[in-house]
C-alpha cells in the first residue's frame, strides 16, 4: 500500500510541474498560447454540436412531410427529388454516417447491412475512398444538414409555375405595346 500511495504522490507532483511550467509558457509566448486555446476551444465547439443520424432522419422526415402539404403544381421539383431519393435510400438501408468529430457525412453505401451477398461482404468490392465523394448525399455540421438545407429553399415555389407566368405576361406586354 505504501508503496502505491508514494506512487501516486509522485504522479500528482509530476502533473502539479507539467501544469506550472505550462502556465509558464504561456506567459511567454501568448500568441502562440491564444491560438492554441482558440482552436481547441473551436474544436470542442464543432464536436459538442456535431449532428447525428437521428437529427438527419428527423430532419428529412420533417422536410418530407412539408413538401407532402404543398400540392404538385406549387411544390419544387428538386426539393422534392432530393428529399425522395434520401427517403427511398432509407428505406433500402444503405444511408451511412461517417462521424469526422466536428461533423459528419451521409452517404450511400451499395447494400443494407443485413444483407449476405457475397459482393456485401467483400471487402475489395465495397465502396472506396475514391468513390466515397460521389456518394456524400449530406454534410452535418454545427446541428445542420448543409444539402438537405440548400434543397429546402423555396420549396413551395415551382420554377416552372413562373416561367409560365411569365410567358403570358411577356406576350400580354407585346400586344399591348403593338397597340
Amino acid at each position: 500500500m505504501l508503496i502505491s500511495g508514494q506512487y501516486l504522490l509522485g504522479i500528482a507532483h509530476d502533473y502539479r510541474d507539467v501544469a506550472k511550467e505550462t502556465l509558464r509558457d504561456m506567459k511567454k509566448h501568448p500568441i502562440k498560447s491564444t491560438f492554441y486555446i482558440s482552436t481547441l476551444a473551436t474544436v470542442t465547439y464543432f464536436s459538442k454540436h456535431n449532428p447525428s443520424e437521428d437529427s438527419f432522419r428527423e430532419q428529412l422526415q420533417c422536410n418530407a412531410n412539408d413538401l407532402l402539404l404543398l400540392s404538385d403544381l406549387i411544390r419544387n421539383p428538386a426539393a422534392d427529388q432530393h428529399t425522395q431519393r434520401l427517403v427511398s435510400a432509407y428505406n433500402e438501408g444503405t444511408v451511412r454516417r461517417m462521424n469526422l468529430g466536428v461533423c459528419s457525412l451521409m452517404w450511400l453505401d451499395n447494400y443494407d447491412k443485413q444483407v449476405d451477398l457475397y459482393s456485401a461482404q467483400c471487402k475489395p468490392l465495397k465502396v472506396g475512398w475514391l468513390e466515397m465523394k460521389d456518394r456524400i448525399v449530406d454534410i452535418g455540421v454545427l446541428d445542420r444538414w448543409i444539402y438537405m438545407e440548400k434543397a429546402m429553399i423555396d420549396y413551395d415555389i415551382n420554377p416552372a409555375e413562373w416561367e409560365e407566368y411569365d410567358k403570358k405576361t411577356k406576350e400580354h406586354t407585346n400586344v399591348e405595346d403593338t397597340k
